[in-house]
């Protein structure tokens, strides 16, 4: 492949112009560890009719860690004269930041036509860019893309970094640019990038005063570009000389995540004490005890379970352990018989992860966050987890006879999702009749069947207590088949309210039969695209009803459902796609998204997604998550429907 080259004058024209958007920095040409002002124009963007910007400021630096290279915080801008502004203060090692907005107009966030809203900082005379720039902006194009709100652009990334191996020669250690210099060349068969990666890296095995960060380096190119022979004398001659440094810590650390069997596991993992870990290493370890607590929750050995939870110190990855605990304990619902001392110690468990979900929200320390967000955004996501773990509580609660409890902690829940999920709805109501009475649960029945989010259930709990507080079996048959009508029409009418209008990009994709499909060859269909892997929990527990949507359109002619798959893990990807589909005994039409071009070009950020593309080839409806097989099915018939209606 011809190798991917951009001229010195046009990078650097990239790297100025991000300046000319509707957010201004103030300095324009902004220095390490000052503040500046920020500015948004709001009425230049789709963001005009917004009250208030949901804003976070990504801050990059030159340190070789990938887990610490990024720095998240929040920005909070305020309205004056027309015009938001925030005070940003940036840390004296950052050489880069961008600001990424949260905010979202139908479905679409304000990134700047692509290219993010980013500041390039400077040196000291404000002239001069700050070192190692041009890298980050590669890597913002490339491996940082999600986090910067910016389109992928591999080959424009490539260039920048290459410009900055060439202008900066200090960059050519970095291990974090010269590892995706690698990885992203020998993807794309770039022989020279390739050439160029694995000199450097040469140069810095070589280099009798390489320090171990360079040497380390070397040895993760090596390992990326497969040169078998040079990883293996270069891994010889570090672990001799640092028996407990990088290298062996990780090759450590990366047995026992290798590791299948759980007692050798712990074996493995036991034989870490004692060695001086870095930060961003100890949260690498601190999953492997997750797994392993994991493991023992699988067993149903609590003790032990017990043992390497309280070793983890992350609050978040431990309630989520607990929940899971107490969700497996109190037998996943309230339909299976679970012992008295299973429900106790579920209870126990669940009340822990509540504990700590509240103690996040309530948390201004930085070190609670965990991952590639900000503190605010960490809150934010703790609601979520809050009413999920509520979900779980309230079982447990139930299971122990304390039903006004559980009714209050399955409102939380329940309020997240307003009711809208006929299986926990199902639950609330059960817990309404034995907390509150007949009465009060009939009538919140009425308005749920009313609202389409009954279960099957919830209509027979109805006609129950309808019978018994009101009047015979066959005027309650006849007015729960009135709500269904109602609730049926309601649903449809609330449905046309979200149709969207949006280009449905054009795709050619193989399936697992080898034959090639074209959206664009489906014009004049309703077409349903369901982007699916096989490792993604909520597409599987999605697919039953799939089955029963694509079989309640079998003898249509004007319907094609296709399911995507994508972000597949794995070298065999149709294998385990297949394997799937096979066993599984599931009617779909897979089309093999390998390269994941096609989600990326319809700027997918989670599956399952759904998009429904009307007969005049257009998207009209978009879907994300999974919310019950009953609702999927209803809300699938009649997105069909409505985008049927649309005329070719």
């Amino acid at each position: 492949m011809k190798s991917l080259i951009l001229t010195f004058a046009v990078a650097l024209v990239a790297t100025l112009s991000l300046n000319a958007q509707a957010l201004q920095c103030s300095p324009e040409k902004p220095i390490p560890g000052e503040t500046v002002t920020l500015s948004y124009d709001q009425n230049q963007t789709i963001l005009a009719n917004e009250k208030e910007l949901k804003a976070t400021v990504v801050f990059m630096t030159t340190n070789p860690n990938q887990a610490d290279r990024l720095q998240f915080d929040d920005v909070n801008f305020k309205s004056e004269s027309g015009i938001f502004k925030a005070k940003v203060s940036i840390p004296a090692k950052a050489n880069l930041f961008y600001i990424t907005f949260a905010n979202e107009v139908d479905g679409e966030k304000d990134n700047n036509g692509g290219k993010g809203y980013g500041f390039s900082l400077y040196q000291v005379d404000r002239k001069t860019l700050a070192p190692g720039v041009k890298g980050n902006l590669g890597l913002t194009k490339g491996r940082y893309a999600p986090y910067t709100n910016v389109d992928r652009d591999i080959p424009g990334g490539l260039a920048l970094v290459r410009e900055e191996f060439s202008t900066n020669v200090a960059s050519r250690k970095d291990q974090t640019l010269l590892s995706f210099f690698a990885a992203e060349g020998k993807r794309s068969k770039d022989e020279s990038i390739v050439a160029e990666a694995k000199k450097m890296a040469e140069v810095l095995a070589n280099d009798k005063k390489a320090t171990e960060q360079d040497l380390y380096t070397a040895y993760q190119v090596f390992r990326i570009l497969d040169e078998k022979a040079l990883l293996e004398t270069l891994g010889q001659s570090i672990r001799k000389k640092y028996p407990n440094g990088m290298l062996v810590r990780a090759e450590k650390i990366e047995a026992v995540g290798m590791e299948k069997d759980l007692s050798k596991k712990v074996v493995l993992y036991e034989s870490l004490a004692g060695l001086p870990f870095t930060a961003s290493e100890k949260n690498v370890v601190s999953s492997l005890t997750s797994v392993i607590a994991s493991g023992y929750l699988g067993k149903k050995d609590w003790p032990n379970f017990e043992k390497y939870l309280n070793q983890i110190s992350d609050k978040s990855r431990k309630a989520n352990l607990l929940n899971s605990a107490a969700w497996q304990l109190c037998g996943e619902g309230i339909v299976k018989e679970v012992s008295k001392e299973d429900a106790e110690r579920s209870t126990k468990y669940s009340k822990q992860s509540i504990d700590l979900i509240k103690a996040l929200q309530a948390s201004n320390d930085k070190a609670d966050v965990n991952g590639f967000i900000s503190l605010k955004q960490m809150k934010e996501n703790m609601k979520g987890y809050l009413g999920m773990f509520s979900d779980t509580y309230a079982v447990c609660l139930y299971r122990t006879g304390k039903y006004a409890e559980a009714l209050e902690y399955q409102h939380i829940y329940n309020e997240t999702q307003k009711f809208s999920d006929p299986e926990t709805n199902e639950r609330y109501c059960i817990y309404l009749e034995k907390a509150k009475g007949g009465k009060e649960a009939e009538a919140m029945l009425e308005k749920l069947i009313t609202a389409g989010t009954a279960s099957d259930a919830m209509k027979t709990q109805f006609v129950r207590l309808f019978q018994a507080n009101n009047s015979p079996e066959a005027a309650a048959q006849r007015y729960l088949a009135n709500l269904e009508e109602d609730a049926k029409a309601h649903k449809r009418e609330e449905l046309r309210k979200k149709m969207i209008d949006k280009e449905a990009p054009d795709f050619k994709l193989r399936n697992l039969k080898g034959e090639e499909v074209s959206l664009s060859s489906l014009k004049g269909k309703v077409v349903i695209l369901d982007f699916w892997a096989t490792w993604c929990g909520p597409c599987k527990a999605s697919f039953p009803g799939m089955q029963k949507s694509l079989e309640a359109t079998q003898n249509r002619n004007d319907v094609v459902f296709l399911f995507i798959d994508t972000w597949e893990k794995g070298d065999n990807k149709e294998k385990a796609a297949a394997e799937f589909i096979e066993k599984n005994k599931y009617n779909f039409n897979v089309l093999m998204d390998n390269d994941d071009k096609v989600v990326g070009s319809y700027k997918v950020e989670g599956i399952p997604t759904k998009f429904i593309v009307g007969k005049d080839g257009r998207i009209k409806f978009m879907s994300v998550g999974f919310n019950g097989t009953e609702t999927l099915i209803e809300e699938v018939a009649a997105m069909i429907d409505l985008a049927g209606e649309v005329k070719p």
